[in-house]
């Protein structure tokens, strides 16, 4: 919640003027939140609201600074002050993978049974069918960025979405006006397990005998699959035996020299 503004409050940069009517609706809507009521719903459902107003509040301004640029640094930094937006939450949009991140609840792993994030962090591509119910901390049903990315933020308990989330996601996460997004196809069986014994190598040695296995256990996954150039066979040796070749296919064993007595 944004301090209450007293006489002694430090004076507004400017630009306030342009931002302050957003701002006092997401305040209004968040007392509206708090003061509503509660019969008919869990315990958790009652915060999800305001677990979303507040992520829209926070995306405002971080978007209005790093996005649009239509605000300046003393005026963001004295926003982040005010906390009208949510520092630790616009620090964590900052890093790969939390970009549309809908709460530092999601992440807290102190909170849930098992010691792990909130189920919306899981991506649905990744989940069993019909596995679509909202985090109970949150109220969030998928912010994984592609997902949400898709979407232009989280997908929330009431948003609207598709009605198979699972195979929207697994067919690319289509829109409207994007098409779906083409995924790597992961190897499975005996590629899969030569890609890794690839990646171990290149991870942990640094020496040349160590990427050259790398390579060749690369080029041999990729000819299992039979794709590019590793599916290339290599050209067989073929030994052409003499008129005393035995056939033997090991070859002729040189004789041992005779032990003097």
């Amino acid at each position: 919640m944004p301090r209450i503004r007293t006489l002694n409050t430090k004076k507004a940069p400017e630009g306030w003027e342009d931002v302050e009517p957003q701002l006092e609706e997401f305040h209004q809507q968040m007392r509206d939140a708090v003061n509503e009521p509660h019969e008919g719903k869990r315990r958790n459902e009652a915060t999800w609201k305001i677990t979303r107003i507040h992520h829209e509040r926070s995306r405002y301004v971080y978007e209005l600074f790093y996005k649009k640029k239509a605000i300046s640094r003393e005026l963001y930094d004295w926003l982040l002050r005010e906390k009208y937006a949510d520092a630790a939450l616009i620090a964590k949009w900052k890093k790969p993978g939390y970009e549309y991140l809908c709460s530092l609840a999601a992440i807290d792993k102190r909170n849930s049974n098992f010691g792990t994030t909130s189920i919306c962090r899981v991506p649905l591509h990744l989940r069993k069918p019909g596995a679509t119910l909202p985090s109970v901390s949150t109220g969030c049903i998928s912010c994984a960025s592609q997902e949400a990315g898709r979407l232009g933020g989280p997908i929330w308990w009431d948003s609207p979405r598709p009605a198979d989330l699972v195979g929207w996601a697994k067919a690319g996460c289509p829109t409207a006006d994007k098409p779906g997004k083409k995924r790597k196809e992961a190897p499975d069986g005996d590629d899969a397990e030569l890609e890794a014994r690839a990646a171990a190598l290149r991870r942990g040695s640094g020496t040349e005998s160590g990427a050259a296995e790398a390579a060749q256990l690369e080029a041999l996954a990729a000819a299992l699959r039979g794709d590019g150039e590793g599916a290339k066979e290599a050209p067989l040796q073929v030994h052409e035996g003499g008129e005393d070749d035995d056939g033997d296919i090991t070859g002729d064993e040189e004789e041992a020299p005779a032990r003097g007595d």
